[in-house]
């Protein structure tokens, strides 16, 4: 049962996620499916669909793992984007999980091309990292651009 469920919280269509969600947060409700006691573990350097994943899991499947697995808390981290943060906001309001969001990127400084900075192997690249987002809506176009 729980791996159709959890193929579901994966899938590429966001409204089969919504609908898979909805119906984990009635089996955890109802003692369904079993909850790991609350840890200190936390991963909050998630990535998900929407940037490089290995992994291939949705906003709404990292929110699930940190329930299922007692997460103190979680965080997503995607290069680039912030597609994944309402998502992962909502997810984890509904299955009471605390959470962060973040974007991701790199550049390449030409002052430093002969200094590895941050990035092992690949001098004059930095990475760089915001947190603390809250919606994908940017609301300032200067906020828009600064990610685009």
């Amino acid at each position: 049962m729980n791996n159709d469920i959890e193929k579901r919280l994966n899938d590429f269509d966001a409204s089969v996620r919504e609908e898979a969600l909805k119906e984990l947060v009635t089996l955890f409700d109802q003692g369904t499916i079993k909850v790991a006691e609350q840890s200190k573990q936390h991963n909050m350097h998630c990535h998900t669909i929407y940037s490089y994943n290995g992994y291939g899991f949705s906003p709404t499947y990292i929110a699930y793992l940190a329930k299922k697995e007692g997460w103190f808390a979680a965080g997503i981290v995607d290069f680039d984007v912030l597609d994944a943060v309402d998502e992962f906001i909502n997810a984890c309001k509904l299955l009471k999980v605390r959470a962060v969001c973040g974007v991701e990127t790199r550049g390449f400084l030409s002052e430093f091309s002969d200094k590895v900075i941050n990035s092992p192997g690949e001098p004059g690249v930095a990475y760089h990292m915001g947190v603390g987002f809250t919606t994908s809506d940017l609301a300032s176009p200067e906020a828009m651009k600064f990610l685009t």
